[in-house]
């Protein structure tokens, strides 16, 4: 049976005093900060009736909450939030919502910026949407109003603005630093101080007092901070290196120690004034190395081979008197300072494999939620969401046993939080997911004629199936669908593409309302189904409707883009019908191909009439 989508809420609600705001960032200012929490709080109710918010209300809101460690105001600082990017005023407040996209984007993988890009350059209104989209879909506990990833995130910003506050040029009005604290919090291992030489390492290197004074002189002692993660990386760890450019410019992150080395150092006229006849900066590199060189890693290593380098002239220097030898070779020193570069810019080690560090976020999951929303057509061509909600040991998903599916999980609860257009929520809906036909549930919900945001979030309940089975939360996912299907008889249209893995016969497949097990991960040893509905096909003379499909699977690079390499995978088809709709699934075997993300593009003709409809999904080859 269908389930009439609820009547959606009004629409966002916006302060009808425009001085609101700054009345109570005054009060905050002057140290009255409950008042300005409770002035902020009133905002909603006071715009009733004018369809405007205020996106500066909910982020200073939060701040001034966790700066003063409110915590009981945290839940209403997470529904204040959401309000204050419900409806804001396309060209008033253009300027703040875009500030606010801004302090997202640090947390978006590269295919996300890429997504997120056009938004940024798009209308307000959009743009404010999708800020709210992504904190429901990243809030872990979507049943209650507290949203604990956002609270960790304005955490990690107060935190940020209070430690990190050299100048104030990134997004969190931090220096550098808070960019990466905010992304991955404080660091495991830190190192800060000043870089350069001390007298007692410079008489070791340089016999000559004068030109001790040379590349005294010409350093800085550029201040740096130097951090270590572990974590980050499954391999190795990772560091971030922040300084002084050029060694009294700006307090930035760099790509390494010779981004702090000062210009008058690197001038080759600086060769003259040294003993050993080569640039100054080669000096100031062996000594910023051995500063840096405590934390370990590339640092230390780079250190080790400056060091045997220099060491040999040092040596017989000692032994021999100034004139028995001379510093390195300036081609020498060279290719070691190009090298090093060149690794920083282009090979840095340890580079993230994830893009952010949360308590929320991020953890692998013994289980994997699959959220499959497919438009269709009813019978009576009325425009209907399937959603398809899966929630198995992603390792398991192929586990048969006898005539049935078997999930080794316990039974759960899914349950479908549905929203509107401006995110407010208008309804929800739960329905249990028994473990013995795999943990799978399917809503059926009338498509209203504006966009639908979906949320369904998956609690174990009762006993485990097995004994080695602990699992308490099985995950969430979501979906945003725009426009329903096209109703009218005379159009021809086709379905949303359901993807999955073919299942057998038995309990699970009952279950499903499509002959296969949704998924947008494939294993590479797995068949790839698709299956799609066609409406509305028109009849030749001879009463037979005539169809083509074209299946293309397009590699995707990191930022999304279709790949050059390796050549798509194609498959053309024409089949025939007797009725004015047809069902159809295909299995594509995914043996050859490179594990990665790809487009499934399907394109279907009505060879009658002429018409065609595209559709397309994204899916992940896994090994």
């Amino acid at each position: 049976m269908a389930i009439a989508l609820l009547a959606w809420a009004t629409p966002g609600l916006a302060q009808s005093n425009s001085d609101l705001f700054t009345r109570a960032h005054t009060l905050e200012r002057q140290g009255d900060w409950q008042g300005a929490l409770s002035l902020w709080a009133s905002a909603p109710d006071s715009a009733i009736g004018t369809g405007r918010s205020d996106p500066r209300i909910g982020p200073a809101f939060i701040a001034t909450a966790i700066e003063n460690d409110a915590r009981d105001r945290l839940e209403e600082a997470s529904a204040l939030y959401l309000w204050s990017f419900s409806a804001p005023d396309p060209e008033a407040d253009r300027e703040h919502v875009t500030l606010e996209a801004r302090r997202i984007t640090p947390l978006l993988t590269l295919r996300d910026s890429a997504r997120w890009q056009p938004l940024l350059e798009g209308d307000t209104p959009t743009l404010s949407m999708r800020i709210a989209r992504y904190w429901l879909e990243h809030d872990p506990t979507p049943e209650t109003v507290l949203n604990e990833r956002l609270v960790e995130h304005w955490q990690r910003i107060v935190e940020a603005r209070k430690r990190y506050q050299y100048n104030r040029s990134s997004v969190y009005e931090t220096d550098d630093r808070g960019i990466i604290f905010v992304k991955y919090g404080p660091p495991g291992t830190r190192n800060h101080g000043f870089l350069g030489s001390n007298e007692m390492e410079l008489k070791i290197r340089v016999a000559d007092p004068i030109a001790r004074e040379v590349i005294r002189r010409m350093d800085p002692h550029p201040q740096f901070d130097l951090w270590k993660y572990a974590g980050l990386n499954a391999e190795e760890y990772t560091f971030y290196l922040f300084g002084n450019v050029w060694g009294t410019g700006p307090f930035e992150l760099v790509e390494g120690p010779l981004d702090l080395i000062s210009s008058s150092a690197r001038n080759l006229s600086s060769a003259s004034k040294s003993p050993g006849g080569v640039r100054v900066q080669y000096y100031h590199e062996l000594f910023y190395y051995r500063d840096l060189a405590i934390l370990g890693g590339r640092f230390g290593r780079r250190f080790d081979e400056l060091a045997t380098l220099w060491d040999g002239y040092t040596m017989r220097r000692n032994a021999y008197g100034a004139g028995a030898g001379q510093a390195p070779t300036a081609p020498t020193l060279q290719t070691y300072s190009y090298r090093f570069a060149e690794e920083d810019r282009y090979a840095p080690e340890g580079v993230p494999s994830i893009e952010v560090r949360s308590e929320y976020e991020g953890a692998a999951r013994a289980v994997e939620m699959v959220v499959q929303p497919v438009r269709v057509l009813d019978p009576s061509d009325q425009p209907m969401i399937v959603v398809q909600a899966l929630s198995a040991p992603r390792l398991r998903l192929g586990d048969r046993a006898g005539a049935g599916y078997v999930s080794p999980l316990r039974d759960t609860e899914h349950t479908l939080i549905l929203r509107n257009r401006e995110m407010e929520e208008a309804g929800r809906m739960t329905q249990l997911a028994p473990a013995r036909v795999g943990g799978v549930s399917v809503f059926r919900l009338r498509h209203p004629s504006q966009p639908v945001h979906l949320t369904v979030y998956a609690k174990a309940i009762g006993s485990p199936v097995m004994d080695a089975d602990t699992m308490t939360l099985a995950g969430q996912g979501h979906a945003y669908i725009d426009a329903p299907l096209v109703a009218d008889a005379s159009v021809f249209e086709v379905s949303d593409l359901a993807v999955g893995t073919p299942v057998d016969a038995g309990a699970l497949e009952h279950a499903l309302p499509f002959p296969l097990l949704p998924s947008a991960r494939i294993w590479t040893g797995d068949a790839l189904r698709v299956y799609l509905e066609l409406y509305h096909l028109t009849a030749d003379a001879g009463g037979t409707a005539r169809y083509d499909l074209r299946f293309r699977l397009l590699p995707l690079d990191d930022v999304g883009e279709v790949k050059s390499s390796p050549p798509p995978v194609t498959l053309g088809i024409q089949l025939e019908s007797f009725d004015e709709r047809a069902q159809r699934h295909f299995d594509i075997g995914l043996a050859g191909l490179e594990i990665g993300l790809y487009r499934l593009e399907v394109d279907a003709t009505d060879l009658v009439s002429g018409a065609s409809r595209s559709r397309a999904t994204e899916i992940e080859i896994i090994g």
